[in-house]
């Protein structure tokens, strides 16, 4: 990694900033999600930190009603755009159409099976990496629950604010300022283009659940029958590794091929009978 001097920018106009910095390009590569967030302040306050941080892609996940919320609107202070321009979907697959890299937000420990947090300054040197090419994620949970365990089994990567405080707690609006500024800042250092072509998010989700269907069809059985264990211990094998878009067809081809089979040999047991 070194200083950059000469990759693609977005040059400001008009600026009043005190350290003029040209924007960074990949910076229209990464989305920030919020999922179910319940103050329309909050939101306001997020669209205000897309804008300043050089972000243009803002989802809402099942939001809490805002459009004709003033508060929204005050807290959005000259990001009215964003506001205005954000994407609301009613579920989360539909915030990550697209999305080849997902970095999920918490402040708490996971349970081994899922991915431990990183700090967030060293997520931000990795999306910033990734975005200069691909279309990355930033996936914030709401501000009483955080993210469900199923949410960060989606992610790639999960990422934490280092906190002084045995009981670490941010705003949601102070967190999306955190992550953003150190994606922003990682974003103006010079990094090579990513030879890995990330699968999206979504194509991951359905290769699990076919993976899922095949080991019912064969009846396997996990210890005790506990099958959200057993599955979350799956990921992580799959995980150890990125999978690209064409080691997904492989396997898939592996597992329909593997499933048609099986239909084959219980037609005929059927025509025996």
């Amino acid at each position: 990694m070194s200083t950059n001097t000469d990759t693609k920018t977005i040059q400001p106009t008009g600026s009043f900033r005190a350290i003029p910095v040209a924007v960074p390009e990949n910076l229209t590569n990464i989305r920030v999600i919020l999922f179910e967030p319940r103050e329309p302040g909050n939101i306001g306050s997020v669209a205000r930190v897309v804008k300043g941080m050089g972000l243009s892609q803002l989802y809402l996940v099942n939001p809490v009603p805002f459009r004709d919320v003033d508060a929204a609107w005050y807290m959005a202070h000259g990001a009215k755009d964003i506001l205005e321009n954000c994407h609301v979907v009613p579920e989360l697959k539909d915030a990550l159409e697209g999305i080849q890299y997902l970095v999920g937000t918490t402040h708490r420990r996971r349970d081994v099976r899922l991915p431990q947090p990183v700090p967030a300054r060293e997520a931000a040197e990795t999306i910033a990496t990734i975005s200069q090419d691909k279309q990355v994620a930033l996936l914030f949970g709401r501000e009483d629950f955080g993210l469900s365990t199923d949410q960060i089994s989606l992610c790639q990567l999960t990422a934490s604010v280092p906190m002084a405080t045995k009981n670490p707690s941010l705003n949601l609006a102070q967190a999306v300022q955190i992550f953003a500024y150190e994606v922003f800042t990682a974003s103006l250092n010079e990094y090579p283009l990513s030879e890995i072509d990330y699968a999206e998010v979504n194509a991951l989700e359905e290769f699990y659940e076919r993976v899922t269907r095949l080991l019912d069809k064969v009846e396997v059985t996990p210890y005790n029958e506990d099958w959200e264990t057993y599955l979350k211990s799956l990921r992580r094998v799959f995980s150890r590794a990125p999978l690209e878009a064409r080691d997904i067809a492989t396997l898939d081809m592996i597992f329909s091929t593997t499933f048609r089979y099986i239909e084959r040999l219980e037609k005929k047991v059927e025509d025996s009978t």
